[in-house]
């Protein structure tokens, strides 16, 4: 009897078949990779203790991990009342690294995800130099803009360079580092630090030292998607300015992999699953916001698995959705319909944020 290792059949993909339904094409689709991924690959029951406004409650749901490598549409069609259904062929996997090597799969990854923005403000300390410099953003930037990620020009983010929020950016600053990349139209923001130094001499050699750390931040709804505590550089040369590059670049190199790693990880469990999705509903009284959560914990619009209620301050409402495909879906879906007695109307929409206003 031959035996085949474990890791050799979880590095295989599979070929699964999905079916999804929605109120745009798009939609559909995103439904069905989630219904490719579970029955290939099966699902797994999860709980989660939630805090609502009101109540301690525990969600028992059923989550799917894989990834959706590339699809195709083998079947399609549109009711009379506009709604679609999609029957898709996938190519699904549990190995994460199927993805970080495969191009086509994390294209098919990063369309699913609206292909965010990314944009890079590190402070740098070089203390080989003693000067400014910015050698561990460069090398970010071209690693992500080398795998296919959308990133924001350098010249951009430093035109504006001396503002207040940028340097409180740099600072580490979420809030401020949110506004510039919303001035630039980015949805993620890496910020952190590099410091350059010596580790010596040794041999007519100086030992460049390198250690970055990062934090990755959906600008939107302020989530965190990734974090890098520390990555180190260390590389010898005669020349010190030369060491300090070279380390800094494998320091940022290590970083680099780890981010693109941990977004993989997230956005790939998201399309599996679902996205977060936050809501602000505006013109809203204590009567109105509680109405607003049980319209949307009743799940009348489809895609909804979970809704919370956050927060009610001066006649603004935020909530947090749970929702099986885009924001733009569940956009629409709100636009399509009005509960009993809450009359209301989607006024924007930025990334996974959605405002709305009650009206009279």
């Amino acid at each position: 009897m031959c035996f085949v290792p474990m890791e050799v059949l979880l590095s295989q993909s599979q070929t699964a078949k999905g079916i999804g339904y929605g109120l745009t094409k798009d939609a559909a689709i995103e439904q069905a990779k989630r219904d490719a991924v579970e029955n290939g690959l099966g699902a797994y029951i999860s709980s989660e203790t939630v805090v609502t406004a009101t109540s301690l409650s525990d969600n028992i749901y059923s989550k799917a991990q894989g990834f959706v490598k590339k699809f195709e549409i083998v079947n399609e069609k549109k009711d009379p009342d506009g709604n679609w259904e999609i029957t898709i062929s996938a190519q699904v996997t549990q190995m994460l690294d199927q993805v970080m090597q495969d191009e086509a799969a994390l294209q098919t990854l990063l369309n699913s995800m609206n292909r965010p923005r990314i944009i890079f403000l590190l402070r740098e300390e070089n203390l080989i130099d003693n000067t400014p410099t910015d050698f561990a953003e460069t090398k970010l930037l071209s690693m992500f803009y080398e795998k296919g990620f959308d990133v924001v020009d350098r010249q951009l983010v430093q035109a504006l360079k001396g503002k207040p929020d940028f340097e409180q950016a740099l600072e580490g600053n979420v809030a401020a580092a949110a506004k510039i990349a919303g001035m630039l139209g980015a949805e993620v923001i890496v910020i952190g630090t590099a410091k350059i130094s010596s580790g010596g001499e040794f041999y007519g050699m100086t030992s460049g030292q390198a250690d970055l750390n990062g934090k990755i931040v959906r600008v939107d709804t302020g989530e965190i998607l990734a974090v890098v505590p520390n990555a180190h550089g260390k590389k010898p040369h005669i020349s010190p300015s030369t060491a300090g590059v070279n380390a800094v670049n494998q320091a940022a190199g290590k970083m680099g992999e780890d981010i693109i790693r941990q977004l993989i990880q997230k956005w790939s469990t998201q399309q599996s699953n679902f996205v977060k999705v936050f809501i602000v509903l505006k013109n809203a009284d204590f009567g109105s916001y509680m109405m607003f959560q049980s319209f949307l914990s009743a799940q009348t619009v489809s895609g909804i698995r979970n809704a919370y209620s956050k927060s009610l301050n001066d006649g603004v409402a935020e909530y947090e959705v749970e929702f099986e495909g885009k924001a733009m879906d569940l956009a629409m879906g709100l636009s399509q319909t009005t509960p009993d007695g809450l009359n209301f109307k989607v006024t924007g929409m930025t990334g996974n944020r959605i405002t709305a206003e009650i009206v009279q």
